[in-house]
């Protein structure tokens, strides 16, 4: 019997293109946001303003930051950050008491402060330490970043951040770094090989990292350039600080 060999190809493409769709299918993903709802091990959060829900593994490691002297349970109005596999149940979760939902951004008196300050002011209660809730109500926001590198930070597994940890903590706040200089200031160092302009990679020497990298630079490269003037990063500083 003769095989067609142009339909076996045909299959064959196919048998791999769905066997490469169910592996990107497969990836897990991280949730995070509010919760919205509890049913057991059943919890519904707003992540990216759509409700998606996911189911707790019996032996999952649940991080309750800085709850302190509160009861740790999971509530409506609690913020979560859940690593969720590709079956939607979730082996590591991350849980923090409520905080505001909308963007903050330091104001220009802040941008002046030194580290000292900016505890004392966080410092809500006045008891000389940072709960997640004041560090995130008046300093750094994000239900997915900020459990993870508050907890980091904290040292002494505290559940606060003390002022010397605070302190070191701020070095990865990009509002905090950046201000700490102008942007003629990070221009000049960041031009390693001084003409004029920052090349993507000196441009990512004053970012510190990669991350959203694509998305920061077409932000800050307004003419299409491909490089970035003192003057475009003087206002792509201004979209972060203000």
């Amino acid at each position: 019997m003769k095989t067609n060999l142009p339909f076996v190809l045909v299959v064959c493409c196919l048998t791999f293109a769905s066997s490469d769709a169910a592996v990107q299918d497969k990836k897990g993903e991280t949730l995070s946001g509010v919760v919205e709802s509890v049913d057991g091990h059943k919890i519904t959060v707003n992540h990216r303003r759509k409700s998606r829900g996911f189911t707790l593994d019996d032996k999952a490691k649940i991080n309750y930051v800085s709850f302190l002297n509160a009861k740790k349970e999971i509530k409506p109005g609690f913020f979560v950050r859940a690593g969720v596999d590709a079956n939607g149940r979730c082996s590591q979760l991350w849980v923090t008491l409520p905080i505001p939902e909308e963007n903050l951004k330091p104001s220009a008196e802040m941008l002046t402060m030194t580290p000292a300050e900016l505890h004392q002011m966080a410092d809500s209660n006045g008891d000389g330490e940072l709960s997640y809730v004041e560090y995130a109500t008046a300093i750094y926001r994000s239900a997915k970043h900020g459990p993870v590198g508050f907890e980091k930070s904290d040292r002494d597994k505290s559940g606060t951040l003390n002022p010397e940890e605070f302190a070191s903590k701020l070095e990865s706040i990009k509002w905090w770094r950046i201000s700490r200089k102008t942007p003629a200031e990070w221009h000049t160092e960041s031009d390693s090989n001084s003409d004029g302009v920052l090349s993507k990679q000196e441009f990512v020497t004053f970012l510190g990292s990669t991350a959203h990298l694509d998305v920061f630079l077409k932000r800050a490269d307004k003419d299409r350039s491909g490089d970035i003037s003192v003057v475009e990063l003087a206002g792509f500083i201004d979209t972060i600080l203000q």
